[in-house]
């Protein structure tokens, strides 16, 4: 009976309801905590040691892609799952883990002599512990996140980042510097995988096979594959910026980057937790597929576009009352990738759709072909300075959405003009709040502080006004709702 239950719509709606709560609840609290460790780290550290973390990233992002290799994608978008599977994917992930480490190590110096920073040869051995210690708790994630279970995965990220960050802030008042942020990417990983062990019963067995990662080679080289190609230019940026124009231009980019994260990325990683594993459930019926993904874009774009565009809108004083002025250099950066970040969880939502349907060949495509467009962008703005490479990730961002729903209309049928048609609404109730926000932006003569707390009062109060007034439905639902709880009758919603 409760398998049946669950096969029927109503049993993946609160599934997926229940998951996308304890995800939320996994992805807010974790980068709540980072965020403020981040705000005391910005206050303590200098721009040049975030930089020259910054530095290491290109590199252990590609170690990472190797040592997962896409087996645990396969893992989750898998029907059926043996022990025989989770055992093969666990022992590969350990090897890798351990060789990808070692390779790091050995790589230390030179990359130290590329960037001409001989501090990073320790720096880079201690961050590529991380490879292998991150690895042996990589198929107990990928089982969580297969039965939507995201309660325990925010257990585990909750105390691993709390942790981590209260060290890393006494490390870096003690005069630890960069060191304070290398030990608290390590602390934050051996936390998070002793968790995952005690949390998680299953525990692989003796029999692993080649013939069992074999059969999950064909979807998972080429999610390891787009994962490369996708990862290699998300990160190229860090390597170029640190490489031509320094660690302190760097800092101050990766700060920008890292606040423009904090809405973007709570956003993007509940969509790319949840729908991926939801999609899969009802991956063979193609229509219903298709009529959850609308769903998705639309929750997804009504909250997450706004909210960007007042990141914008607001990032003087934002990094003013949060960072101090010192930091005023990464707010024209901030700005442009604030803009970049509205379209990042409905990349994403078109990319795991292809997944889900099992179409990773269309995602590899999809990859290339984006990441052509981002190296033209790079090729032409590297030479002129960092704000130009900054306006070519906006440009590109806007293409790079056109190519995957172009891709994702193969799997679904379900193309970039209907999108945009769902969006409409959203749009214009942003673009109504942004005139009115950027106006008294531009007009106001108040301290920082002050024109925060106005700014962001008369974002949220226009948008909602005007939710209602264009019937913006994942808005007015939730406000009905809302009123209908705190006032102990069913919600009516017109």
């Amino acid at each position: 009976m409760i398998a049946e239950a669950e096969n029927r719509p109503v049993g993946l709606r609160e599934r997926s309801l229940k998951a996308v709560v304890w995800s939320s609840a996994d992805t807010f609290g974790r980068q709540g905590i980072q965020f403020i460790t981040s705000i005391l780290l910005a206050r303590l550290l200098t721009p040049a040691e975030f930089g020259l973390v910054g530095m290491t990233i290109v590199f252990l992002a590609v170690a990472t892609s190797f040592v997962d290799s896409g087996f645990s994608s396969a893992l989750i978008q898998r029907r059926e799952v043996t022990e025989e599977d989770k055992t093969s994917v666990f022992l590969f992930n350990i090897s890798a883990g351990l060789a990808m480490a070692a390779v790091m190590y050995g790589a230390a110096p030179w990359i130290a002599r590329f960037y001409a920073q001989p501090i990073l040869t320790g720096v880079t051995r201690l961050l590529a512990l991380n490879l292998f210690i991150a690895a042996c708790g990589a198929v107990q994630f990928a089982l969580l996140s297969r039965r939507l279970d995201f309660k325990t995965q925010w257990k585990v990220g909750m105390a691993a980042t709390a942790v981590s960050g209260a060290v890393a802030v006494v490390l870096a008042w003690r005069g630890y510097g960069v060191w304070s942020l290398a030990i608290q990417a390590d602390v934050s990983a051996l936390i998070t995988t002793v968790l995952v062990w005690l949390l998680v019963p299953w525990r692989p067995s003796r029999k692993g096979s080649i013939k069992s990662l074999r059969s999950m080679f064909g979807f998972g080289s080429r999610v390891l594959s787009a994962g490369l190609v996708n990862t290699v230019f998300e990160r190229v940026q860090l390597l170029l910026i640190g490489k031509v124009f320094g660690p302190a231009d760097l800092g101050y980019y990766t700060r920008a980057y890292s606040t423009q994260q904090v809405p973007a990325s709570v956003f993007q990683t509940i969509v790319s937790k949840v729908t991926f594993p939801m999609f899969s459930t009802i991956s063979g019926d193609r229509e219903r597929l298709k009529t959850v993904m609308r769903k998705c874009m639309v929750t997804i774009g009504a909250a997450v576009i706004p909210m960007m565009v007042g990141l914008a809108l607001m990032a003087k004083p934002i990094v003013i009352v949060l960072f101090g002025s010192r930091w005023l250099p990464c707010v024209p950066y901030l700005r442009i990738l604030a803009l970049a970040g509205a379209l990042w969880p409905l990349h994403v939502a078109n990319l795991e759709v292809m997944l889900a349907a099992g179409r990773s060949d269309l995602f590899l495509r999809a990859e290339v072909v984006k990441k052509v467009l981002g190296a033209v962008g790079l090729a032409v703005s590297v030479p002129i300075s960092v704000l130009a490479m900054v306006w070519a990730m906006l440009v590109v961002s806007v293409l790079c959405y056109g190519v995957n729903a172009s891709y994702a209309q193969r799997a679904i049928d379900y193309n970039i003009i209907a999108q945009i048609k769902d969006l409409l609404k959203p749009l214009l109730s942003t673009t109504v709040m942004a005139l009115i926000v950027g106006t008294i932006a531009l007009g106001a003569k108040l301290t920082a502080p002050v024109l925060l707390l106005a700014g962001v009062s008369t974002g949220v109060a226009v948008y909602i006004a005007m939710s209602f007034l264009l019937r913006v439905e994942p808005i007015t639902h939730t406000s009905y709702e809302l009123i209908g709880t705190l006032t102990r009758r069913s919600p009516s919603v017109p």
